[in-house]
């Protein structure tokens, strides 16, 4: 089953998109393809409770931070977009590895550029747009901001091809030609069975490690009904063991999206180590008024469960390869009984979101991602996952 719904109804709120639906096999569907087709990541939290991963999670290279600090590697580099058209870097890389390319900058002021799976994709102020000649369309969110993508992969993408010789000239005599900062990442094989592929020496480049933490919290937390719709019902009413639209009844989906959204709340809270869902803390209703159970009556609220739980961070420039190794990792180590989630924050200022997407800030850069693994019940055949994708006003994802 899959719902949507938006933070506010003004206009430029956040927009939270939610997907329940079981875990599978097939890579071309939900959660998988959450995954797989958000391709700029900054950082990764995973909140497992202790227990499960001091016993299971911890035996994983990925989760215990071996392979992500030896081998996930990525390079920083100021340098010309002409340089990733050059054939060093063009046939090794852009043709044949995978291979991933952001510049920092600032997607509503500055021209913003990136390379993901073949693709060059180009956002540009007007200004820029005018000089260089190539063929691009509206922006969805700007009237002064346009967009270019050309497929790198083409087999028409070699010299002396139209195409490539216009926007060779173009990132030899336009704007495009001055030096920026750019993030890169490349590896040589889609299962990381190599590492970091080195880049040419013209790039003069720095490579740096992903940032692993690994931090117990040293309060125990109280931890909420994991099922979207018995949360939401346990807030007025009886529980519901089917996770179809139809069982939830009479129930509003004023009442649903509220549950939704204090199950998202609290994977937040948790991310952020805050006190108020630690068990025995006592806040300042002035300050906060969250509870992890909003009602007394809620049953279950005399025996709330409460666990320690442990959370892995990783911060960098993570590619979508390497957030779905850890989800795999996560679904193979990962207790029946135990819960965890993973939040995944993209890059503010990169010119897409998930697939081709566009994306830009406005007010919020939001394009981010929790899911929720529930832990397994009787009768269950797989497990069942809660996706919350969460997206600023401009933003064509949906």
């Amino acid at each position: 089953m899959s719902t949507s719904f938006s933070l506010s109804k003004r206009e430029a709120a956040s927009k939270v998109y939610v997907t329940q639906c079981a875990t599978t096999p097939d890579v071309n569907k939900r959660p998988h393809t959450i995954i797989t087709q958000h391709h700029y990541n900054q950082r990764a939290d995973i909140l497992i409770p202790t227990d499960a991963y001091e016993s299971a999670l911890s035996l994983s290279p990925i989760l215990n931070g071996a392979k992500c600090t030896r081998d996930w590697r990525y390079y920083h580099a100021t340098t010309a977009l002409g340089s990733f058209l050059k054939p060093e870097f063009l046939n090794q890389h852009i043709k044949k590895d995978n291979c991933l390319v952001l510049s920092l900058a600032e997607i509503d002021t500055d021209d913003v550029y990136c390379i993901y799976d073949g693709v060059l994709r180009l956002s540009l102020r007007k200004d820029t747009y005018e000089r260089v000649g190539l063929q691009g369309k509206a922006s969805r969110f700007s009237k002064t901001r346009f967009i270019v993508e050309m497929n790198l992969r083409s087999p028409n993408f070699l010299p002396g091809h139209k195409g490539f010789d216009k926007l060779i000239n173009a990132t030899e005599s336009s704007p495009l030609r001055h030096p920026i900062p750019f993030l890169i990442c490349v590896f040589p094989s889609a299962d990381f069975s190599s590492s970091l592929s080195p880049l040419p020496d013209f790039f003069k480049a720095t490579a740096y490690p992903q940032q692993y933490t690994l931090t117990h919290i040293p309060n125990a937390v109280i931890v909420p009904p994991l099922s979207p719709f018995k949360s939401a019902i346990a807030l007025t009413g009886p529980s519901y063991n089917s996770i179809s639209r139809r069982d939830v009844g009479d129930y509003t989906d004023e009442v649903v999206r509220e549950g939704l959204l204090h199950i998202l709340e609290w994977t937040s809270l948790l991310g952020l180590e805050s006190e108020r869902i630690q068990f025995g803390r006592q806040i300042d209703p002035l300050l906060s008024t969250y509870s992890v159970f909003e009602d007394e009556g809620v049953e279950g609220i005399a025996n709330p469960k409460i666990e320690k739980v442990t959370k892995i961070s990783l911060d960098g420039f993570l590619t979508s390869r390497m957030t779905k190794h850890v989800f795999d990792e996560l679904l193979k180590h990962l207790p029946p009984s135990s819960w965890a989630a993973i939040t995944v924050y993209g890059f503010q200022d990169a010119p897409v979101s998930w697939a081709s997407d566009e994306h830009s800030y406005l007010i919020s850069g939001e394009n981010d991602y929790t899911i929720v693994i529930k832990p397994e019940e009787p009768g269950d055949t797989a497990r069942c996952i809660l996706a919350f994708e969460v997206v600023g006003s401009n933003d064509s994802h949906n």
